[in-house]
């Protein structure tokens, strides 16, 4: 029949060629993530040398026809043929593909996702173009897909995702951004592993000049569908109006996991009650903040936070060598209620209880938000002595990154006027509420005494601006009063 050639990137050959059980690749539109998992499949056969048996999970398996099989009968050619209304794949390569496909929209046809016994499963696009209920794939499929993908005796494990950006509080994201080791057996030494990739735009050498820019034109209006479909990248979470409109992920944010500074300051921030958060950190010099690690609870207090993800968390190599802990000294700081006495006893307090378990000292907050947020905005439009930023979130951190990326947020009324002075409260300001309440007491703010010269311009300026507009301004450089 002749042999089937695939022309990839090094990105796609690496996603293609990955041996992880758990493999996602994202990117922009027409980027070529669809060939990619298509070659995948074949390349999945090889790997086991046996026939395998697969299946493809969409939202709808109407877009399952309109979108992928075309895309999958332009790669095979005659070597794919699609039977039962396009529910049945067979590639005729070697060893051979059997696949089904499915649309969750059928749930008598997922129902049966259940039976067979796969060796690989692939999602393309969970996540939606256009929010709505029975849009992308929902996390239940993704945890159904592991459990059935290692069922085909004799062959390995593989479960595929494909897929553009999604927004920041999709489940996909968390996916992207957790360890790479899923579970570790110690008793067998087996593990499950994830690896992930993202096509860098103009990667795809055969998409023409023109659809890139019918894309940039399409979403021109939206900028999370633009950062999702153009630029490839998540979409921050926008509700409303974001509390630090100063973060900015491409300067504060990295998608590396930084190390532990062995040696370097440890400071840990707190937010308490019935959704606490503990946000694990290091001051590191030349003065800068490197924010390792994101706690949060639910339904739980602070007790239970510290003894257990806490506790288990630094008892990790990330944060032990050789069984001794790479960090020393800590400053624990957060809510200052933390120290409002329990109802049972004058004696005990979350503070108290902190200081006990962790052998340390708790430093409270600032009560009054504006003292919060002032040397929050600060910190994050300053740069350390070395010009690096000041404050860098890394990708183990992800939580606070979205909650810095518009996550936390006040509310707005339809004329996009805030609504209240405090943020709304949700998962994500318990985030922000325990970083706010670190970083105001690492990094005090201050402002900057202007000099005479710079305060004689300042009132040129006030008096010229009355003058030609008859009524005097006042601006608060950004800053709560």
């Amino acid at each position: 029949m002749g042999d089937l050639f695939f022309d990839l990137s090094p990105i796609q050959s690496a996603f293609v060629h990955s041996d992880a059980q758990v493999v996602m690749l994202m990117g922009s539109m027409g980027e070529g993530k669809t060939y990619a998992g298509g070659v995948a499949i074949v390349r999945h056969a090889a790997r086991c040398w046996v026939p395998i048996r697969a299946a493809i999970i969409r939202d709808t398996h109407q877009n399952l026809k309109l979108s992928t099989v075309p895309d999958l009968q332009r790669m095979f050619g005659r070597f794919v043929h699609f039977h039962d209304d396009f529910k049945r794949m067979v590639i005729d390569c070697v060893p051979r593909v059997e696949c089904d496909l499915f649309g969750i929209d059928d749930p008598a046809s997922l129902s049966k996702l259940q039976g067979p016994q796969y060796a690989m499963i692939w999602l393309e696009e969970p996540a939606p173009i256009v929010e709505k209920a029975n849009a992308g794939l929902p996390r239940d499929v993704f945890d159904l897909a592991m459990a059935r993908a290692a069922r085909q005796a004799g062959t390995a494990m593989r479960v595929q995702i494909t897929q553009n950006p999604a927004d920041e509080n999709h489940w996909t994201e968390d996916l992207f951004m957790a360890p790479a080791v899923m579970i570790e057996n110690l008793e067998t030494g087996g593990r499950i592993l994830k690896d992930c990739f993202r096509i860098p735009y103009k990667d795809n050498k055969y998409l023409n000049q023109h659809a890139r820019d019918a894309n940039k034109v399409a979403f021109a209006n939206d900028p999370g569908k633009f950062a999702r479909y153009v630029e490839g990248r998540a979409a921050p979470v926008n509700r409303g109006c974001a509390v630090t409109p100063e973060y900015n992920a491409k300067i504060h944010f990295t998608e590396s996991i930084l190390p532990v500074v062995p040696g370097a300051l440890g400071v840990r921030g707190y937010d308490a009650w019935h959704h606490p958060c503990i946000i694990v950190s290091q001051y590191i010099n030349p003065g800068r903040l490197i924010v390792h690690d994101v706690l949060c609870g639910d339904g739980c207090a602070i007790e239970e936070m510290i003894d257990g993800p806490l506790l288990t968390l630094l008892s990790t190599p990330k944060y032990c060598a050789v069984g001794k802990p790479k960090i020393g000294d800590w400053r624990d700081i957060g809510d200052p209620s933390m120290r409002t006495p329990d109802q049972s006893s004058v004696q005990r307090t979350t503070a108290r209880l902190l200081e006990d378990k962790l052998k340390t000292r708790f430093e409270p907050g600032p009560v009054k938000l504006a003292a919060r947020l002032n040397p929050l905005k600060s910190a994050l439009l300053r740069l350390a002595p070395d010009g690096n930023p000041l404050v860098v979130v890394s990708r183990s951190a992800y939580p606070l990154h979205r909650a810095l990326n518009g996550g936390w947020h006040f509310k707005k009324d339809n004329s996009g006027n805030i609504i209240g002075t405090q943020p709304e409260k949700d998962a994500h300001s318990h985030v922000g509420d325990a970083f706010s309440y670190l970083v105001a007491q690492v990094f005090p703010f201050r402002r900057e005494r202007a000099t005479k010269s710079e305060t004689s311009a300042r009132n040129v300026r006030a008096k010229s601006l009355a003058e030609s507009y008859g009524h005097s301004r006042h601006t608060s450089g950004g800053y709560l009063q």
